[in-house]
């Protein structure tokens, strides 16, 4: 964990205080969301404060810890990609995904009061494809109602969706242009990474060329849907009877054309000769001359009768036909109750074998038997997941042997057309009454044999569905049982989360554990030089501590008027060598602090590290003079820091300097360049400044107050020196209960501060709101066995999580035998 991120933690917590004054809740909550790879996914977020407030994080579904995303302003490394759409007029902070991965499934967490208040999550669940919709029927020619005594088809939808993420996704089928569906929908069936939805449809229920959707309920883009095709409803509203009657109506307009007007035109010709021509001569003509002209009449009707006779009898022959036609449809209907349109074939399903794939068998054959008795193959995608509800399995089964009563048994017409293809086929030469009579027994016992075989495997399905729906009952149960049991977990966890929520406000130990003391002194190269000075004496004993620093697994200590820095192994605490400063005066460093910056070359590992310096110089005069130097002494940039004496601290790779004769803070940029510098007033009460640590880009933390003074604080402040936060009174939870002299300052976890309180000898833990945590370790007689010994400094390695602390003993109003203790508190 680095350090500079720990400081964000502080940052807009100290803008919530200021911004608001009551707690504030969230009015708009992140809700779930499907996303296809690719695709843009938005999760919103609003709070009644301000929407800098709100931090945002990360429980992958491979690494349920959770990772923060969003916090003080700052997007992390691990999650670059992702934008952040901010509001403060209506409190709103959206997270933004543009291109959803596979490894963004997960959960998405947004808290408020940053990371502190009120927290609302939704899940992220990732389509790997757009989903796939599939069919177990030819959708071109589905049988839908008829009175044809068959059976309309029925349709099963498959929707195949694969997915990443914690939950599956939801999909809904619908039909395209709305209106209700007229569909069964089936339970889901759920894999680890995959769902299959499925609707089941009946053909008298299917609207003409309408087509479903299968979408998902909470996804946004086009790509999260599919589509079946257009479905052809044939024969609908057509009816047997209806051609039947067409039949007839056929036959009776045949008998109308070719016999009734014949007929009636040729007795209406007789007629109408009789009276105009006939009757009319008879009158006037003599017997004998009407007997004559009565024999040419008959004779001219009996060869119009002869023209007329091949007419007659070929409508005669048309009409038997037709009636014949007729004749068998009625008994054919009668008989099996079958009834087919010659318009319409229905298409299989999956796994059954049209006619002009099966291959020629004599009849009765065991692939004849098979073909008859075998049920539907349902759809493999329906089938082939592993984890299909029970529920599901039911449902499916009473679909298959409807599907199977629905099944006609062979009918006597359709034997005996395969008794005369066979005939036709392999009968040649065969004389009737002996081996054709076998070969028809033969396929007599076969039928029955098949009917038997029918029968029993419809009795095997009933029982099996029955023991399936009892199966299902208990399904349902164990399901109740266990979806009871992870509630009861969901709210331990939940229980859990908010305990290590409060656990995060710190990130030490309640009991700090002292695990090594160096006592750190003027080594040989210093008391050598010291001998030929005269006050060599004082300056031996004069080895109080003014800096501390961990840097590159070392432990660099500055002493009171002394040119030369110990350095230390940090792992080890043993002395190492020493570390000589150019040019540094007789008064030697005030204060001393690690720098660190990440390097711009390719290496992302690669940093620079160096030393901040402080103190009195030889080109100075009376002005302090900073210095960054190498770990080796080599002075790398040198510049004033504009003022007396003063304290290091760094921010990002900015350096603060707080000047306590100036009442000014000072910020510098790592080649010296004046950033800011803030004034503090002392009608503000700021005497005798300590140490200032910068918290965020607009302010800092700031500790002052003497042994004379009345005031001792931790205030923050803005970069025109307001106060905007005041620590003084650390309330009842604390004894003693105010500071006394607040020396030093150090940034700790998740924006807090840790204050090094020197007259109470302890250092003591704050929040981000500056609120008294706990006391963090004490430097008293029950710790050190010294009673007299003050902390001063502190330094943390976060390699080791050990906390360096300095201490001095003061003695005759000097500060002497300085000493580092090393405590374990993390």
């Amino acid at each position: 964990m680095e350090a500079k991120l720990e400081l964000y933690f502080l940052i807009t917590f100290l803008l919530l205080h200021f911004t608001k004054n009551a707690e504030s809740l969230l009015v708009v909550k992140p809700y779930t969301s499907e996303a296809v790879i690719g695709e843009r996914a938005i999760f919103n977020c609003s709070t009644s404060g301000k929407s800098d407030e709100i931090q945002w994080f990360h429980y992958p579904k491979t690494n349920p810890e959770r990772q923060i995303i969003y916090g003080f302003n700052k997007i992390y490394d691990a999650y670059k990609a992702f934008r952040i759409e901010m509001n403060n007029s209506t409190g709103a902070l959206n997270l933004i995904i543009p291109s959803v991965a596979s490894p963004d499934a997960g959960k998405y967490e947004c808290q408020d009061e940053y990371g502190r208040g009120e927290k609302s999550h939704a899940e992220l669940i990732v389509l790997m494809t757009t989903p796939v919709c599939q069919s177990d029927t030819d959708l071109n020619k589905v049988v839908g109602e008829n009175n044809c005594g068959i059976q309309p088809d029925k349709l099963l939808l498959s929707c195949i969706v694969q997915y990443n993420g914690n939950e599956h996704p939801v999909m809904n089928w619908k039909r395209v242009g709305g209106g209700n569906t007229d569909g069964v929908a089936m339970p889901p069936a759920v894999q680890s990474d995959r769902v299959v939805y499925n609707i089941s449809l009946s053909g008298d229920s299917i609207v003409n060329r309408s087509s479903y959707e299968c979408v998902a309920s909470r996804g946004s883009s086009p790509k999260s849907s599919c589509r079946s095709g257009n479905m052809t409803i044939v024969s609908k509203s057509v009816s047997c009877q209806d051609s039947c009657q067409d039949s007839s109506n056929a036959v009776i307009a045949l008998v109308i054309v070719f016999i009734i007007i014949p007929i009636v035109a040729g007795v209406t010709a007789s007629l109408v000769h009789y009276f105009l021509v006939y009757r009319p001569k008879s009158k006037a003509k003599t017997k004998r001359a009407d007997t004559v002209f009565e024999k040419k009449y008959i004779e001219a009707v009996f060869r119009a009768t002869l023209l007329l006779l091949p007419f007659y009898v070929g409508s005669l022959v048309i009409l038997a036909k037709y009636l014949i036609a007729h004749l068998q449809i009625r008994r054919q209907q009668k008989s099996t109750g079958e009834k087919t349109l010659s318009t319409v074939e229905k298409v299989p399903l999956q796994g059954e074998k049209t006619s002009s794939t099966k291959e020629k068998s004599p009849p009765g054959g065991d692939e004849d038997v098979a073909e008859k008795s075998a049920p539907k193959e349902p759809l493999i995608t329906a089938r082939e997941s592993n984890q299909t509800t029970n529920t599901a399995v039911v449902k499916k089964q009473s679909r298959d042997n409807d599907e199977l009563g629905a099944r006609k048994e062979p009918s006597d017409d359709k034997l005996t057309r395969k008794i005369h293809q066979w005939k036709e086929t392999h009968g040649k030469g065969i004389t009737k009454g002996s081996e054709l009579d076998k070969a028809i027994d033969k396929l007599h016992f076969d039928k029955a044999e098949l009917k038997k075989k029918f029968h029993r495997i419809e009795s095997e399905k009933n029982e099996l569905y029955n023991k399936m729906q009892s199966e299902g009952k208990k399904f349902v149960f164990e399901t109740q049982k266990l979806q009871a049991e992870k509630e009861a977990l969901k709210s331990k966890v939940k229980e859990l989360e908010q305990r290590l929520c409060e656990a995060d406000t710190a990130d030490y130990l309640e009991r700090s554990m002292l695990v090594h003391r160096i006592a750190a002194k003027a080594h040989a190269g210093e008391k050598k030089e010291n001998k030929e000075n005269k006050e060599s004496k004082e300056n031996r004993e004069n080895n109080a501590i003014t800096g501390i620093a961990v840097l590159e697994k070392s432990l660099f200590i500055s002493h009171e008027n002394s040119k030369e820095i110990g350095v230390y192994d940090s792992a080890t605490y043993m002395y190492v060598r020493q570390l000589s400063v150019p040019d540094m005066g007789p008064i030697g460093i005030y204060d001393m602090a690690s720098w660190v910056k990440s390097s711009s070359s390719s290496s992302a590992s690669s940093k620079l590290s160096c030393l901040i310096l402080i103190g009195q110089f030889k080109e100075s005069n009376d002005c302090s003079g900073i210095r960054r130097i190498d770990t080796n002494g080599k002075i790398l940039k040198p510049w004033p820091s504009g003022g007396n004496a003063g304290r290091l601290s760094v921010y990002e790779s900015n350096i603060v300097v707080c000047l306590s004769d100036k009442r000014v803070i000072n910020e510098f940029n790592e080649d010296g360049g004046l950033i800011h510098a803030v004034r503090l007033s002392p009608s503000d009460g700021f005497n005798h400044l300590w140490h200032a640590i910068k918290v965020t880009s607009m302010h800092f933390v700031v500790s002052h107050g003497d042994k004379g003074d009345k005031l001792h604080r931790v205030c923050v402040v803005d970069l025109k020196g307001n106060i905007m936060k005041e620590c003084q009174d650390l309330g009842k939870a604390s004894s003693p209960s105010t500071f006394k002299v607040p020396v030093f300052l150090l940034d700790g976890s998740i924006g807090s501060i840790l204050v090094v309180d020197r007259e109470k000898q302890r250092v003591i833990l704050l929040d981000s709101s500056l609120k008294w945590q706990k006391k963090l370790l004490d430097t008293n007689y029950k710790v050190t066995k010294d009673k007299h010994q003050f902390p001063i400094r502190l330094s943390f390695d976060e390699t080791g999580n050990r906390l360096f602390v300095a201490v001095n003993k003061f003695s005759s109003k000097v500060w002497i035998e300085g000493e580092v203790l090393i405590f374990k508190v993390k």
